[in-house]
């Protein structure tokens, strides 16, 4: 008899599925990258299927207490997620951390949804469905965003999140995007009714997820007023160009006659792209987006903090075919007016902009936020080392403001900033508030998407000086890939033999127990890559496995699948 068949059942069983194992990730390592990368790619693979939890909530039960238990305290009442009574969930979810953070969170969901969809696309439209679930989704069209606070604000990735999902999965269901974008169509009429409040484009929406990147609490300005935030704005354009690129794929896909919408979503980034130039957004003299603070008295105040809020217009890139331009010129309404007041409708115009590529008949036009003449200068900040380029990625909050801290002086009180590359003193959020200075994985990766749909656009003719005083110009898909390789190198085996994200933890680096089994930190350290915050698989960072296999070219983009869709937009 064979060693197999005489050993015990159980070790035979462990064996075989090892073997299973070894064989389902040996599939989705790229055949191009190292023992090191398909190991770490593996394991935050693993962390993420380890980190599904059943999550129990009914917020109903919970404020009226149980009917044969004494009542709960009149309090609670009109405590947390009181105006959610709706939401009663018992679902499986993908949490951000099962030990430290055992709960779900909206935008979190949206980037673990990406990693998972790898691995178990079915799980992954799950979760994007269920955020959308009328047990989960206010009906007011809110998405919840996480138990200590479902009506707090998240960036709205998940229109973005359901397009990586389908494209990863292979472009093929046109269900679970139809299903989707209706209810997403509601939470975007609940950005535009309650988050924008002077009606004028420029949205707020306060926390967004990136707790104390300013100097301000941006969800309970202490000064009162309203604070129209770059990255707010940034983000609902970056949704209405989601939106409309989920329409032109559902229209091409036969499923509904949905061109309308997509021009509805057109007419919106044009809305808010000329909202951005002409309210003050745009500082000229530093090349970057600031948030902008209305005080009570009608005083209009930039927060000239050097952070990722800054950035997050350059997000918002798509590229308009002809079939749109020709439409939308023909209907003549807001977008068609926003592309004639830039000299748009013109080919010369635009041709002279590097805005308009392709024959006639064939023509691509690229919409940006940022637009093209900006875009280099704020590369300039964000790939310079003395600011947000570190060696392991881009910091939230520019090295800038470690020699110059940031102080906003408003009615006679001093709020300031500075450069923490690694925890937060503030007590802003209660101490340990983390985003001044660390890096972290959502916006990095949400940036290299971006630069490569700008090379699709652009190719190798429009090159950056990267790093910003080096000299060297790159085309951006070479400065995707530098930073993607940048990202994963936080946890490969360096020329030191030490391993980034385990810092300064001998034990961590050394001992053939530990130096292997890593862990999937909620941020790093924006000088030296440690690993930060929540270690148990912070879900948004198992991203690293799907930037492994992207960069080398395992994984198809939703540009290709559009693209691929060769059906004409039908009016």
């Amino acid at each position: 008899m064979t060693g197999v068949q005489t050993c015990a059942l159980p070790i035979c069983v462990v064996l075989q599925r090892r073997a299973d194992a070894d064989d389902f990730y040996a599939e989705l390592a790229p055949e191009q990258a190292s023992p090191d990368e398909a190991m770490v790619m593996r394991q935050a693979f693993a962390g993420m299927l380890w980190s599904k939890q059943l999550y129990n909530y009914d917020v109903a039960r919970w404020l009226d207490g149980d009917p044969a238990q004494p009542p709960p305290p009149a309090d609670r009442r009109n405590g947390r997620n009181a105006k959610w009574r709706n939401f009663d969930s018992f679902d499986l979810m993908s949490m951000p951390d099962k030990w430290e953070y055992p709960w779900f969170a909206a935008w979190d969901l949206g980037f673990h949804c990406v990693a998972l969809a790898h691995l178990d696309p079915a799980f992954a439209k799950y979760q994007l469905i269920l955020l959308c679930r009328e047990w989960f989704q206010h009906p007011d069209g809110a998405l919840p965003a996480y138990e200590w606070d479902f009506g707090d604000v998240n960036p709205p990735v998940q229109a973005w999140a359901a397009l990586e999902v389908f494209a990863i999965d292979g472009g093929r269901d046109l269900d679970f995007l139809s299903r989707v974008f209706d209810k997403l169509l509601v939470n975007f009429t609940w950005w535009v009714n309650l988050e924008d409040v002077g009606g004028n484009n420029l949205f707020e929406g306060g926390f967004l997820g990136l707790d104390n990147i300013g100097p301000i609490d941006r969800s309970h300005l202490p000064v009162g007023g309203t604070l129209e935030q770059s990255d707010a704005t940034g983000w609902m354009a970056f949704y209405a160009v989601a939106m409309a690129a989920i329409a032109v794929i559902l229209q091409r896909g036969g499923r509904r006659p949905a061109i309308d919408l997509v021009l509805k979503f057109l007419e919106h980034f044009a809305a808010i792209t000329e909202a951005i130039d002409g309210e003050g957004l745009w500082d000229e003299t530093d090349g970057l987006y600031y948030d902008r603070l209305l005080t009570p008295d009608g005083t209009a105040v930039p927060v000239r903090t050097r952070s990722m809020v800054s950035i997050i217009p350059v997000l918002t890139a798509a590229v308009v075919d002809e079939s749109l331009i020709e439409l939308s010129l023909t209907l003549g309404k807001n977008f068609a007016e926003f592309l004639e007041r830039r000299g748009l409708s013109d080919d010369s115009t635009l041709r002279e902009q590097g805005l308009l590529r392709g024959k006639p008949g064939d023509r691509r036009l690229l919409l940006s936020v940022a637009g093209a003449d900006r875009l280099e200068r704020l590369f300039s900040r964000l790939f310079d080392t003395g600011e947000f380029l570190s060696p392991y990625g881009l910091r939230s909050l520019s090295a800038y403001h470690r020699d110059h801290p940031y102080q906003l002086d408003i009615a006679g009180t001093s709020f300031s900033i500075d450069y923490e590359p690694a925890e937060s003193t503030t007590v802003m959020f209660g101490g340990n508030s983390n985003w001044r200075g660390p890096l972290w994985f959502p916006l990095n990766y949400l940036l290299i998407i971006a630069l490569e749909r700008y090379h699709g656009f652009f190719g190798d003719e429009f090159t950056v000086e990267y790093p910003a005083g080096s000299g060297r110009r790159l085309p951006l898909d070479a400065i995707a890939r530098d930073l993607q390789d940048r990202l994963i190198s936080i946890f490969l085996v360096g020329p030191d033999g030490r391993r980034p994200c385990f810092g300064a933890v001998d034990r961590l680096q050394h001992d053939p127990q530990w130096k292997d089994n890593l862990v999937f930190s909620e941020y790093f350290h924006g000088d030296n890559g440690a690993g930060l915050g929540a270690s148990h698989q912070t879900g948004w960072t198992g991203l690293i496995a799907d930037v492994i296999r992207r960069r080398y070219g395992a994984v198809s983009s939703v540009d290709d699948v559009v693209r691929a869709m060769s059906r004409p937009a039908q009016s």
